[in-house]
């Protein structure tokens, strides 16, 4: 029997026309804010996995040319070095008039190759940890859009089953702290 008046109170508050279920016009609106809602996490999620692909490229790029300038400083050593052997090696005038020769050799390679290669790679590589900064930073603002879009998500749907219009503002709310979270990553530069 308490069954039966159970149906009875869900049918009258729930009236069928046309074979379909007429929702009442607050849990339209509140299904229609937690559609919105999820549209803006899918693209925060997205976002936020396309900062950190670009943060790990950038990490590579970064150990990359760390190690291309590692490789440059042991050639700058190793030239150095053998233009000083040279010097110190030389046996009588004859050997130091060609080591003084073969040293300024690598002197020279060492200031007009090696040093300006250096300061490229050295560039390059502060170029590249702003960029990983940069793309952490948006990273940071779209995961903390997706959490603020999520929680508006549930506070949304609870106020669906728990017909309180304020969880429903609050939902909103925080689902457009969300969303002015994502355009801010957006518009990071």
């Amino acid at each position: 029997m308490e069954a039966h008046r159970s149906i009875e109170r869900f049918e009258s508050g729930h009236r069928v026309t046309d074979g379909e279920l007429e929702t009442p016009g607050f849990a339209r609106q509140a299904a229609l804010v937690v559609a919105v809602l999820a549209a803006f996490l899918a693209i925060a999620t997205f976002l936020s996995n396309e900062a950190v692909k670009e943060v790990i490229t950038g990490e590579t790029n970064r150990a990359d040319t760390s190690s291309r300038l590692e490789s440059n400083r042991l050639k700058i050593d190793v030239a150095g070095g053998a233009a000083t052997m040279l010097k110190v090696l030389a046996d009588g005038p004859r050997d130091e008039a060609q080591a003084a020769v073969a040293a300024i050799a690598h002197e020279q390679r060492i200031e007009k190759e090696l040093v300006p290669a250096d300061k490229a790679l050295v560039e390059e590589m502060h170029h590249d940890e702003e960029h990983v900064d940069h793309y952490n930073d948006k990273h940071l603002l779209y995961e903390l859009a997706e959490v603020a879009l999520e929680v508006g998500i549930v506070l949304s749907t609870v106020s669906i089953i728990a017909h309180r219009r304020w969880l429903l503002g609050s939902g909103i709310g925080v689902g457009l702290v969300g969303a002015l979270l994502l355009v801010a990553g957006l518009v990071t530069v």
